[in-house]
């Protein structure tokens, strides 16, 4: 059976005023030496600063949910770039964890399996997407490039004004899946669609982090409704969104015997044609939600039974308070 997760999503803000000269010494102290070299290799006091601070959010956040410090955490990658826990840590810790940073704001989400099922921990694939929207992109030249045909005609059958914010919901939700899937751009983005229509709207509570993962947290079921309590700020959530993949029909028949899995030949026109049906892809969850009239944001998890969402609104200052050089 699929299992049960908990996720805190983190919103943390990029402004380099936030990261004085002592902030930016106790992260580089967590930082081994690959790390720091990365930071800095980049040209832009800025840019350094903001890249000094995304390591430095995802390390103090992580031991939030362990005893491990931030100097503690080892990170290997996958084939195609995705960050990970070494398998050493995982299994101590059990978390997945993904980031996300456009302008302004970086977003952090931690999954940490329910206490009861922490079996089988690396079945689940974790992704989340920050997008800031851009009035320059011109959305139509890229339409037909990297979205599916459903997804395609469902944004042209908006109204013109509202095209433009449906593109970059479309591709928040995009780049969360991908991520979860761990491919990069080796998955094409029309080989999935995601579909607005059976998704419930809900209301997300961002609570101001106090170092207290208890609070507001709701509870997410396909065909649902979601209730959170009064705090900092309420967003609104769509949840229940749908999400197809060729893959999915194409794994199946492949499974049962009905294609070959070569596909080569005649089999490769049959898998073609196996190929041009979306399936509902099982037990995944995807959400979406705006931050700001600017900024939007998107999660995907999956396969997994029920899911358990915390977010918080991280301030740099309160976070780094209960760490010393």
């Amino acid at each position: 059976m699929p299992e049960s997760y908990s996720i805190s999503l983190y919103f943390c803000p990029l402004t380099i005023e936030e990261c004085d000269d002592q902030a930016s010494e106790l992260l580089k102290s967590w930082l081994p030496e690959d790390e720091l070299v990365k930071v800095d290799r980049y040209i832009k006091q800025e840019v350094k600063i903001q890249g000094l601070l995304v390591r430095g959010y995802l390390r103090a956040l992580l031991s939030q949910h362990s005893d491990l410090l931030p100097n503690e955490w080892c990170f290997e990658y996958g084939e195609k770039g995705k960050p990970r826990l070494t398998d050493t840590q995982f299994k101590q810790t059990g978390i997945h964890f993904n980031l996300s940073h456009s302008g302004d704001w970086l977003l952090v989400g931690i999954c940490v399996p329910n206490a009861e099922k922490r079996i089988n921990l690396d079945a689940v694939e974790f992704g989340v997407d920050i997008e800031r929207c851009r009035s320059s992109t011109n959305i139509h030249a890229i339409l037909s490039h990297y979205f599916s045909e459903p997804e395609k005609a469902a944004l042209l059958a908006l109204p013109a004004e509202l095209q433009r914010e449906r593109f970059f919901d479309l591709w928040a939700l995009k780049e969360s899946y991908i991520k979860a899937k761990g491919l990069g751009l080796a998955l094409s983005l029309k080989s999935f669609a995601f579909d607005f229509s059976p998704a419930l709207e809900a209301s997300l509570t961002v609570n101001s982090w106090q170092g207290d993962h208890s609070i507001n947290s709701v509870d997410v079921r396909a065909n649902n409704n979601i209730d959170s309590s009064v705090g900092l700020k309420e967003l609104l959530l769509l949840q229940n969104i749908g999400l197809a993949t060729l893959q999915s029909r194409l794994n199946e028949d492949v499974a049962v015997g009905i294609i070959d899995s070569k596909g080569s030949g005649e089999q490769a026109a049959e898998q073609q044609d196996t190929l041009s049906t979306m399936i509902t892809a099982k037990d995944w969850h995807c959400w979406l939600g705006h931050l700001d009239e600017s900024y939007r944001f998107a999660l995907s998890i999956g396969p997994c039974e029920k899911v358990r969402v915390n977010a918080f609104a991280v301030d740099l200052r309160s976070l780094l308070a209960g760490f010393e050089l």
